[in-house]
């Protein structure tokens, strides 16, 4: 009977975000590709409350002057989870180390020589974290003082994955990347898996190489539905929203809905076609309620996992290139991509998306997205590793 140890920087105590469903799907192939595995983790925070999370950056971004870590690596690195993580490893041999997110490469100090090493990474970092930065630029000492930081954790996140040997990306792009910087690393790109049931959209052939078209049709007597899901706390999420909210929106007909579902969406009712839903447990409850996904991503890396969790469900989604960003798409009408606000616009005020809320996305797609698909993927990964079990 073999152990692995997860190694992650905050537990979800207070609602699921994308990169936590990342990480356990990781986790459930690890255990579906070895049933006799038995896997622990360790994290750092529990998950606080957003104005905990903003006084304790300003703290990390100040205390980065004065040490040889970037802040980001400062908010999780922390006395009391090394005492945790040297007490698991003072009773516990481990096969297997995964280390989840670039912020926690810190942690390979704390390994044994030698350890068999998984990492996870969501996005390459540094340039996720420039974005942010990027705001500030022009406010003197703040930008300054952030671009410093970026560029530390540039350097911390390159320096560190050069010490890994197993590495799984989420986007090809990224593992492209990432193979550049540690080209002695074996690195594979697994999408974002699920492997629940699928939300049952009723089809019928649209044609006999099939998009299908859908049974779960929009009503005539109400107004159309666009979904957006996504935690608005998750500032790529909340930035993307407000481009759609500040350029688009303003200019689409009284016939369409806005409803939006995820942490931080309850509060916004701005007008009597927005809806906000807040968070949601069951995801069905999505489904269910919306004719057509919407995904317009203007900033952020890697890959939306509500793309992917939409896709796995079949459902018609209009996003920006962003949001696929990185996906390996089959061609699919229930698929439609728009780059520019004007492009947004004139679709939504057209008749097609009505049409569009008819179709359900290829089986090809969904599948994409398949957990027995991306395990094989992951088995193969560490099926090298002498350790590990085949």
């Amino acid at each position: 009977m073999s152990h692995a140890l997860i190694l992650a920087h905050m537990k979800n105590t207070r609602y699921i975000h994308g990169g936590a469903i990342y990480r356990e799907s990781i986790r459930n192939m690890l255990t579906r590709n070895d049933p006799s595995l038995i896997v622990d983790e360790i994290f750092v925070h529990p998950q606080h409350s957003r104005i905990w999370r903003q006084w304790r950056q300003v703290f990390d971004i100040v205390a980065s002057q004065f040490s040889k870590y970037p802040a980001k690596v400062n908010h999780f690195r922390t006395r009391r989870f090394r005492f945790r993580v040297l007490a698991a490893l003072s009773v516990q041999s481990y096969s297997l180390f995964v280390i989840n997110g670039a912020e926690m490469l810190w942690t390979l100090e704390l390994l044994p020589p030698k350890a068999r090493i998984l990492f996870i990474s969501h996005n390459i970092e540094h340039r996720l974290y420039e974005q942010q930065v990027a705001r500030y630029d022009n406010v003197l000492w703040l930008g300054r003082l952030l671009r410093a930081d970026a560029e530390k954790f540039k350097n911390f996140e390159i320096d560190h994955i050069r010490q890994v040997n197993k590495i799984v990306t989420i986007a090809d792009d990224d593992r492209k990347i990432l193979s550049r910087f540690a080209p002695s690393a074996s690195i594979s790109t697994i999408l974002p898996s699920f492997d629940y049931k699928p939300h049952p959209r009723l089809i019928t052939p649209l044609d006999e190489e099939s998009s299908e078209m859908s049974t779960q049709r929009p009503s005539q007597t109400r107004p159309l539905r666009l979904g957006f899901l996504g935690n608005l706390e998750w500032w790529p999420n909340s930035r993307s929203l407000q481009w759609f909210l500040d350029e688009v929106w303003p200019h689409i007909g009284n016939n369409i809905e806005l409803h939006l579902y995820g942490q931080g969406s309850a509060v916004m009712h701005d007008d009597s076609r927005i809806i906000g839903h807040g968070f949601v447990r069951d995801l069905d409850q999505v489904w269910q309620e919306v004719d057509l996904m919407i995904q317009p991503i203007s900033c952020g890396a890697g890959i939306n996992i509500k793309v992917a969790e939409s896709l796995y469900n079949r459902m018609p989604i209009i996003a920006t290139p962003l949001a696929v960003r990185g996906i390996s798409l089959h061609d699919d009408p229930a698929i439609k991509i728009l780059a520019e606000a004007h492009e947004w616009i004139n679709y939504l005020n057209g008749p097609e998306p009505a049409k569009h809320a008819l179709l359900t996305a290829r089986q090809e797609n969904a599948d994409l997205f398949c957990m027995a698909k991306n395990s094989a993927t992951l088995q193969q990964l560490l099926k090298g590793d002498t350790s590990w079990p085949q």
